[in-house]
């Protein structure tokens, strides 16, 4: 019994001791923290507020209530410190009053706006609403309080008063041709009103719709401005008489005619044009506007059996190569010129052939009436005056060379010229040097020959001493020369080849060079065709 009364003696004690020390633990929480913390929104919060006394490693427990310091409301905090955990509970409130700034209103009359047009810079740590304490009334011109209500979560308030003008702008509606309006033909209530489209840069005679911006108590609207023609147009006309078959225009019965915007013209009926004899027509003068007005006239019409003339057309002669003008002084004509068609067929011409060839002059009216007129042309051979191309070297020499040029400068100058304005062709057929070197300057086209003869009369001219040189005849021929400008004579070609090279004062060893290095014997020729002193080439 004793042994019983022992162990109910030490339960009492453990469980005493157990209930002191959750007793304790429960006081030393209440004792560290908050047991309830209020905080303002927006306040942003760390662990450590709610402990009366700040630990060093105060931490949100994994299982607190979450919560946002922009919500109001009372939430279940629990907090870490060591190995004890705390409690607490957050009270967030909101008790200052949003703010604002109100904000002027210009809009249109009649036109829709919300409770959030009339504030700007609202500020607060809560969500704010925005509503009107009374609603604006939309369809009253001009300027109005409006008063705006903003709250908050916390239920604080805060009431601002804006401006609304409502302005009463119209679109207008002009007749073509009239003055510009003024500004109080597009405003009927306003403070202050001026234009931003510069209204007179607008062409009031062209019918259409102008978008318009106005700035009316400072705010900028748009209108517009819708331009008209209900003016018919007037015109007059008068009788046309003519041939058959010719084309005809409403225009052309029209002697005068007057309308604000421009006017086209149309047959209400198109004519019969194959009628011989007079029959009405109406003409419709159409405006911008669409506007329409209507009057008779009388068409007669005539069949045309007269064909045309041809004068001037007689039998002539020119060279070969000359440009020919075939209707120089050659005239057709017809009692109705209307539509006449006047050819030259100069099919059976060979401009490079002498001999005698026909030309056929053909005129034919509209009515198809047609005069036929054949003449003979006789091409001949071309005469080749050398005064005439030593004139064009000269010429050409005027132009490139000067006087302070040293003498390989002149024929440097020679050189390029034939280069840059003679066009290789190799076909270009020539019969003596006259003509090859009048095809270089006045043609300006050849094949080698025309490059050497060119440019032999050009070194004439210029007093450089200088001798033709033709290849050995093989498969092809080539030529080019030899000059002499004080220091012995050396190879000059003036042709292009097709590597570029640029065959200038070259030596007798540069051309044996050239050619073994071609394997082609492009500059072969022979030597004893030349007195001595020339046989011997640089």
């Amino acid at each position: 019994m004793k042994k019983k009364n022992i162990l109910a003696l030490f339960f009492v004690i453990l469980v005493s001791i157990i209930l002191g020390g959750t007793a304790s633990q429960i006081l030393y929480q209440y004792s560290q923290v908050y047991k309830i913390c209020y905080s303002e929104a927006g306040v942003n919060l760390d662990p450590a507020d709610f402990f009366k006394r700040v630990p060093v490693d105060a931490q949100f427990a994994p299982d607190s209530e979450s919560f946002l310091v922009s919500q109001p409301g009372e939430y279940q905090i629990r907090l870490k410190s060591g190995w004890l955990t705390f409690k607490s509970t957050l009270v967030i409130e909101d008790t200052i009053p949003p703010q604002g700034t109100a904000v002027a209103v210009n809009r249109l009359l009649g036109s829709e706006f919300s409770p959030a047009d009339f504030v700007a810079d609202i500020i607060d740590a809560t969500e704010v609403s925005v509503s009107f304490i009374k609603p604006p009334d939309p369809f009253i011109p001009g300027r109005q309080n409006v008063s705006v209500l903003l709250t908050d979560q916390g239920g604080n308030q805060t009431v601002l008063t804006a401006v609304l003008f409502l302005a009463e702008i119209a679109e207008v509606t002009m007749e073509a041709g009239d003055e510009v309006p003024g500004i109080n033909a597009f405003i009927t209530t306003a403070e202050e009103a001026s234009f931003v489209t510069d209204i007179n840069s607008i062409n009031t005679t062209r019918v259409g719709e102008h978008q318009i911006s106005l700035r009316v108590d400072g705010g900028v609207f748009e209108t517009t401005l819708h331009i008209v023609d209900t003016v018919l147009p007037v015109f007059t006309v008068h009788d046309v008489v003519g041939y058959a078959l010719l084309p005809r225009e409403a225009f052309d019965f029209v002697t005068e005619y007057y309308d604000i915007t421009p006017v086209t013209f149309h047959f209400l009926t198109d004519p019969d044009l194959t009628f011989i004899g007079t029959q009405e027509v109406k003409i419709v003068a159409r405006d911008s506007g669409g506007n329409e007005a209507f009057e008779t006239a009388f068409l007669t019409l005539a069949a045309d059996t007269e064909p045309p003339v041809i004068k001037g057309a007689v039998d002539f002669k020119v060279q070969v190569g000359e440009t020919i003008a075939y209707k120089k002084n050659v005239v057709a004509t017809d009692n109705c010129p209307e539509g006449l068609e006047f050819i030259v067929d100069q099919s059976a011409v060979d401009l490079g052939t002498p001999g005698t060839y026909p030309v056929h002059y053909i005129a034919r009216d509209f009515a198809g009436n047609e005069t036929i007129v054949t003449i003979q042309l006789t091409i001949l051979t071309k005469i080749y005056d050398i005064d005439e191309i030593y004139a064009k070297a000269d010429e050409v020499l005027e132009r490139i060379i000067t006087e302070e040029m040293t003498e390989r400068e002149k024929l440097w100058a020679i050189y390029r010229y034939n280069a840059n304005n003679i066009f290789f062709e190799a076909t270009w057929e020539k019969e003596t040097w006259l003509q090859a070197a009048y095809d270089g300057l006045f043609n300006r086209r050849g094949d080698c020959y025309v490059y050497a003869m060119t440019a032999k009369v050009l070194l004439d001219r210029a007093g450089i001493k200088n001798e033709d040189i033709e290849k050995i005849v093989t498969s092809s021929r080539h030529y080019w020369h030899l000059v002499d400008i004080g220091d012995g004579w050396y190879h000059f070609d003036t042709t292009p080849r097709s590597d570029k090279t640029v065959i200038f004062m070259w030596t007798q060893q540069q051309i044996n060079e050239l050619m073994e290095e071609t394997r082609y014997r492009s500059h072969r020729y022979d030597p004893d065709i030349f007195p001595r002193d020339r046989r011997e080439i640089n």
